[in-house]
């Protein structure tokens, strides 16, 4: 039972140290790269400190004593993150993932790791049995990490968050330790303050304060609505927006005094031209958000269809943007509703984004196979991407529009107004060829103007979304941790 529940605390830990770093430091494969490689180290320096000590003792109580240690650190893991995170921050995205996974994920990860040989120590009687009992211990310790990663990743994650997961698993393995230091008769008075001084970290208050008006962690990581000042060009003036902010990346900017007003242009030039190369009005949203070009899609006629991978999106769109309640919304992976529709689209819209970081999956020429399936015979491609097209940050673009063509689609790239870093591209695909009815007022890239001989072609083999926009992802979360991290900070 102990080598099941530590196999199991081994997976809850690192699953929700990945996320607690996500508002920080972001999605992209660095931040994976850190987590595996403390995981590893941690484990390893654990394997050696318990064979180290397995040949000094072969009390069953240091085992206990170790499982107790880790319980303790896991409930206070969020604790320890909310006191380090705010000064890491302040370290490039490699020194500050690093340095905060050393102080809340290496040290319970030791501790955990240093059970296992001593559970094998405890289990041999002799030489010849010793492969049988780390066979044993290893084994268990897996199906406890298996299950346990299913457990939290299908259902505790999304349905209560990082901090009462790993308080709950933390109590878990406290409550187990106790027992069994109950039993073997050695339970003293240092051992309940210990557990009564971690028991005591869980934070009941609410978050909440003036500005954010809603938070909670889940499948995409911390969500967050906040109400929030903002200057507005147009009218020179600072006017009340709410904003929906994923792990610190703002992902709708919604004027309170016009609900259907964005603060970003991109959902006006978005619409702007849907209507100028379609007359016809299916339309598949993936991507919800706060709505807001959902609302402008309804404005303008559009029957839409909405796909949204995290649930809990969907409530707030309603709850706190002003979505209709009666609005259905599909939860589901894009890419999987497309496999499974029936429907014919006239219009598709990507408008996906986890954080800073756009899903590779879907943006692949398999990908965009399946999007033509779900097209009329007319039927329109709209990709809402960041604005980078030039140099090395540049290059994911580039890619998306390499990959469109060899998928088959006639391609227009439009920008909205500003400079790349501050702008959006909007990718309008379609079969046909793309012929506008209205007036071009907008930013039109042309082919012949993009050098495409540096671009990929993304495939389900090689689906390098990830890596190619990597720069321009850590340039837009370090521009994000100065306009939304650090401000919530200080507040």
């Amino acid at each position: 039972m102990l080598a099941f529940i530590e196999g199991g605390a081994v997976m809850c830990i690192e699953l929700c140290s990945a996320k607690i770093l996500t508002p920080y430091f972001g999605t992209s494969i660095y931040i994976w790269a850190a987590v595996l490689g403390t995981t590893l180290t941690a484990l390893m320096s654990g394997y050696y400190l318990g064979g180290y000590i397995s040949s000094k003792s072969r009390k069953e109580t240091t085992i206990f004593w170790l499982m107790l240690a880790g319980g303790i650190l896991l409930t206070l893991t969020p604790l320890i993150s909310k006191w380090v995170l705010p000064v890491t921050i302040q370290f490039s995205l490699a020194t500050g993932s690093i340095l905060s996974l050393i102080s809340f994920l290496f040290f319970p990860l030791l501790t955990f790791g240093a059970t296992s040989p001593l559970l094998i120590n405890l289990l041999t009687e002799q030489a010849k049995d010793s492969g049988k009992s780390s066979g044993t211990v290893y084994s268990v310790s897996t199906l406890g990490g298996i299950i346990t990663t299913f457990v939290i990743g299908f259902y505790t994650l999304p349905e209560f968050g990082i901090t009462k997961t790993l308080y709950g698993y933390g109590i878990l393995v406290m409550g187990y330790t106790t027992y069994l230091f109950i039993v073997k008769k050695q339970f003293k008075t240092p051992i309940s303050l210990l557990i009564i001084t971690a028991a005591m970290s869980y934070n009941f208050k609410s978050e909440i304060n003036g500005e954010v008006i809603y938070r909670s962690e889940g499948i995409l990581g911390e969500i967050k609505v906040v109400d929030r000042y903002l200057n507005n060009p147009a009218e020179n003036r600072m006017i009340p927006y709410r904003m929906l902010v994923v792990n610190n990346i703002s992902q709708t900017i919604m004027n309170l005094e016009n609900p259907k007003e964005s603060y970003w242009d991109y959902v006006d030039v978005l619409t702007y031209n849907l209507n100028s190369y379609t007359s016809d009005k299916k339309t598949l949203l993936m991507g919800l958000g706060g709505g807001t070009l959902y609302k402008k899609l309804e404005e303008n006629n559009y029957k839409t269809d909405v796909v949204e991978l995290d649930e809990r999106i969907a409530e707030v769109s309603k709850d706190f943007f002003f979505i209709e309640p009666s609005t259905s919304i599909i939860v589901d992976d894009g890419r999987h509703y497309l496999n499974t529709t029936k429907q014919a689209y006239d219009v598709v819209i990507y408008d996906l984004f986890h954080a800073e970081t756009p899903p590779s999956h879907i943006m692949t020429r398999e990908a965009f196979g399946e999007v033509k399936n779900a097209l009329s015979e007319n039927g329109i491609l709209a990709i809402n991407f960041f604005g980078f097209i030039n140099g090395s940050k540049g290059k994911a673009a580039r890619s998306i529009y390499k990959t469109l063509l060899a998928s088959g689609f006639q391609v227009r790239l439009y920008a909205t107004p500003g400079e790349e870093q501050n702008r959006n591209l909007l990718f309008i695909c379609s079969r046909q060829e793309l012929k506008a009815k209205n007036d071009i007022i907008h930013p039109l890239l042309y082919e012949m103007d993009i050098d495409l001989n540096d671009a990929e072609l993304l495939t389900d083999d090689r689906p390098n979304m990830e890596h190619l926009y990597l720069e321009a992802a850590l340039a837009w979360r370090t521009d994000y941790n100065e306009f939304n991290t650090k401000y919530f900070l200080n507040k």
